[in-house]
């Protein structure tokens, strides 16, 4: 795959930071902060003078460090989903002073070729030690979209009237504002479009501000589940340590797979109060198989059952969730009745990156054993020498989103360590962008039908426009 992208220097994810960097006593250095803030771009390697400096970056943190002040090469490399890199980025000549800070940002979309460096510079000077210390920077396309051009940025006590408050911020698409420095306390952050402060389209909800923090505050895409409550997220960078703040009324997303084979029909109910999650049969993804699929609830601790269509008070699954704001659970029923049906509630990505298929994989067969897993292309129906994409892989083991290209593939399942065929699907068609989840599951004796024999579960997709 020879792809190139445009993208900037951009940082974040599982991030190393090479020491081989630092500078001498006998030299200057500098302070460079990384943001990754580009939605749907892939992880990158970023290089100072040849060396990796930060290693595996991806969206929504930060990384700095200290190279010697004076001219400087940059180069980022993205990665791709086969595991090879491109250089994406090639910055020669870049001067470095060691009496500024630098925070390099990524901003724009790979998807439509928007994507650049925002790059801002900071003397780190205050006023006082006791406040907390503000930039602002609006990082994010889709609120500039939502907005229909600029917006304003209030932060007040937590709910004060916006008629009688004026904006500390009004601001475009890769604008930034800064240092504001306020007293410590509480805060409530909301958005609007600009003169229109009836129309919120953002709001952090009460967020305390620490005395003597120095915070870089940016507006970006928000990519948590039930999206539509806002087109933004906050990230508050203080050093290379991020917090993201979603809209506080955006709530958590859940959605129900019925993956036991030996159980009846099914209802959910969550607080003990019904749901749209009824007569769930075998296979079922309720309330649908969508990447945005999900029904919105509270955040906070919850309580989801699990019980028999016709017998309510049979129990098959009781489990107290702890939800969090902007996060999708999928609570996934597996096991046999006889056994004990089991709960599997696993944390879902809705994130679309436009460089690859983001595919995870889940081992629900109580009838396969540990399992050697296969993906493979659309060519290629027989295992043959084969090494397996995930050998030895435990009954109700969750792996990471693997990085894919765009393609059709086919999936084999197999006894670990035999090549003999359990589970085989072949033409399952991953797009780029989108994110897909894969359950192996029991065949069901008895009627004829596609599930009496082990096969798989997949729901997801890509977004919806």
């Amino acid at each position: 795959m020879n792809t190139k992208f445009a993208l900037p220097m951009v940082v974040a994810g599982s991030i190393l930071l090479a020491g081989c960097f630092d500078g001498s006593d006998s030299t200057p250095t500098t302070d460079v902060r990384v943001v990754h803030a580009s939605s749907d771009a892939p992880a990158v390697n970023v290089r100072v003078n040849g060396d990796v400096v930060v290693s595996g970056a991806d969206f929504k943190q930060a990384a700095v460090f200290k190279p010697d002040a004076g001219v400087a090469s940059i180069e980022v490399d993205g990665l791709l989903p086969d595991g090879a890199t491109a250089t994406v980025i090639e910055a020669d000549g870049v001067s470095l002073r060691s009496d500024t800070n630098y925070d390099v940002i990524a901003v724009g979309k790979v998807g439509d070729d928007t994507i650049e460096p925002l790059i801002l510079s900071d003397t780190g000077e205050r006023d006082s030690a006791d406040s907390v210390r503000l930039r602002v920077a609006h990082l994010s396309p889709d609120a500039q979209n939502a907005a229909g051009g600029a917006v304003d940025v209030y932060v007040t006590a937590p709910g004060a009237d916006l008629a009688t408050a004026a904006p500390a911020v009004t601001f475009e698409f890769k604008g930034s504002a800064g240092p504001l420095e306020v007293p410590a306390g509480d805060y409530q952050v909301r958005v609007t479009p600009t003169g229109d402060p009836n129309t919120v389209v953002y709001d952090s909800g009460t967020v305390p501000l620490p005395a003597g923090a120095d915070l870089l505050v940016g507006a970006v895409d928000n990519t948590g589940v039930n999206s539509d409550a806002s087109p933004i997220s906050l990230i508050v960078v203080n050093g290379d340590a991020v917090t993201e703040l979603f809209d506080a009324n955006q709530g958590a997303g859940v959605r129900v797979v019925h993956a036991s084979f030996s159980a009846p029909d099914v209802d959910v109910l969550v607080d003990d109060q019904p749901t749209a999650f009824d007569d769930l049969t075998y296979g079922d993804v309720a309330p649908g198989s969508g990447l945005e699929s999900f029904a919105q609830l509270a955040s906070g601790q919850t309580n989801v059952k699990v019980v028999d269509s016709t017998t309510p008070s049979t129990v098959a699954i009781n489990a107290d969730l702890n939800l969090i704001n902007a996060q999708g659970y999928t609570v996934i029923a597996v096991d046999q009745l006889s056994g004990g049906v089991s709960a599997l509630v696993e944390p879902e990505s809705v994130r679309s990156i436009a460089t690859q298929a983001s595919l995870r994989i889940i081992h629900g067969s109580t009838q396969a054993g540990s399992v050697d897993i296969y993906v493979l292309p659309e060519t290629q129906t027989m295992i043959g020498n084969s090494d397996p994409t995930l050998a030895d892989v435990p009954f109700e083991a969750v792996t990471d989103y693997l990085a894919l290209a765009e393609g059709t593939y086919n999936v084999v399942v197999t006894t670990a360590g035999s090549g003999t065929p359990l589970i085989q699907q072949n033409g399952i068609a991953l797009s780029a962008g989108g994110v897909y989840t894969v359950i192996a599951r029991d065949g069901k004796a008895g009627a004829t039908s596609p599930l009496d024999v082990p096969g798989l579960i997949i729901f997801g997709g890509t977004p919806a426009i």
